[in-house]
C-alpha cells in the first residue's frame, strides 16, 4: 500500500494517511520476467481494483444506477479522442467547462 500511496496525489494523501506500523515489512515489488505473461482480464481487474483504492470509487460500476460496466476499447489515438470530444461538446454531453478551445 506504500508503493501506491507515495504515488497519490496530494490532497489524497492527506486524507487518508496511515498510522505506520514499525514492524510491518516492506513490500518489494518487482517487474514481471519477460517469460512471464499476464492474461488481460488479470490486468482489467487489477486496474480497476488499483483505481478504485486510489480514488474511492469503481470505474467499472456506472455512478447513476450501480450497474456493471466493462471496458470495451481503450483510445489512444489524440485525434480520435479529439473527434469524440467535440461530438460530445457538439450535442451538449460534454463534462461542465469543456468547450471547443479547451479541445484543440
Amino acid at each position: 500500500m506504500d508503493y501506491i500511496a507515495e504515488r497519490a496525489p496530494e490532497g489524497w494523501r492527506g486524507e487518508h494517511e496511515r498510522s505506520v506500523d514499525p514492524d510491518e515489512e516492506p513490500v518489494e515489488f518487482s517487474p514481471l520476467p519477460d517469460s512471464e505473461e499476464v492474461d488481460s482480464l488479470a490486468r482489467k481487474s487489477a486496474w480497476a481494483r488499483l483505481l478504485a483504492r486510489v480514488y474511492e470509487v469503481d470505474p467499472l460500476v456506472c455512478p447513476e444506477c450501480g450497474s456493471p460496466m466493462r471496458v470495451i476499447a481503450v483510445i489512444q489515438d489524440r485525434d480520435e479522442i479529439k473527434h469524440i470530444l467535440r461530438h460530445l461538446i457538439k450535442i451538449g454531453r460534454a463534462r461542465p467547462g469543456l468547450d471547443e478551445s479547451s479541445v484543440n
